[in-house]
């Protein structure tokens, strides 16, 4: 096995990270008691998964014509589910 550069690492990182948060919310679903907020919520945690399937995070995503760069759509997906969010961060400081 080669050496990993780092946008691969990066890449891998940053893949991990949305997945784990994606079966998090899985794993709280199973643990509410309202039955359609449990539905909704592994609902729209799949759709992510399919959306990002279809998207390729190193740089070459050919769904949405993106060369060199992360593709949009996972940046969106990094932006909510890795990073903190502006109202977070804010919060997270408060304590």
């Amino acid at each position: 096995m080669g050496v990993l550069g780092v946008d691969e690492v990066l890449a891998r990182v940053l893949r991990e990270r949305v997945v784990g948060y994606l079966e998090a919310v899985d794993r709280l679903a199973a643990l509410e008691e309202s039955r359609t907020t449990a539905f909704e919520a592994r609902r729209l945690a799949a759709a992510w998964r399919a959306l990002l399937g279809l998207h390729n995070l190193d740089g070459d995503c050919r769904a949405c014509g993106r060369g060199r760069r992360m593709c949009s759509v996972w940046r969106v997906a990094c932006a909510y589910f890795v990073h903190r969010l502006p109202w977070e961060r804010r919060r997270f400081r408060q304590r």
